[in-house]
């Protein structure tokens, strides 16, 4: 179990240089809690603005998250843009 989690990915989007920073941070719920409610919940945030997502509310590991909403991300420019979009690799 990761609290913190930090995952970025760069892309070239027609010839610029952009890219995609996501952290997200488990924190614990504050009072009592319902019965099989997680004891933990994701705060995320993308290109350091707020990120609401309903899956956050069961989210156990923070890395996974962070890449998990970065990927989602690509798919959705990738649906948006097309081959416009170019992906740089990791080294």
């Amino acid at each position: 179990m990761k609290l913190k989690g930090k995952h970025i990915i760069n892309y070239v989007l027609e010839g610029e240089k952009k890219e995609i920073v996501v952290e997200v941070e488990l924190k614990q719920h504050e009072g009592m809690i319902k019965p099989f409610q997680n004891v933990w919940y994701g705060v995320a945030n993308l290109n350091e603005k707020n990120y609401e997502d309903p899956i956050l509310m069961y989210c156990v590991n923070a890395e996974y998250m962070a890449e998990s909403i970065a990927l989602d991300q690509i798919k959705k420019l990738r649906a948006e843009y097309g081959t416009k979009l170019r992906m740089k690799r990791k080294k």
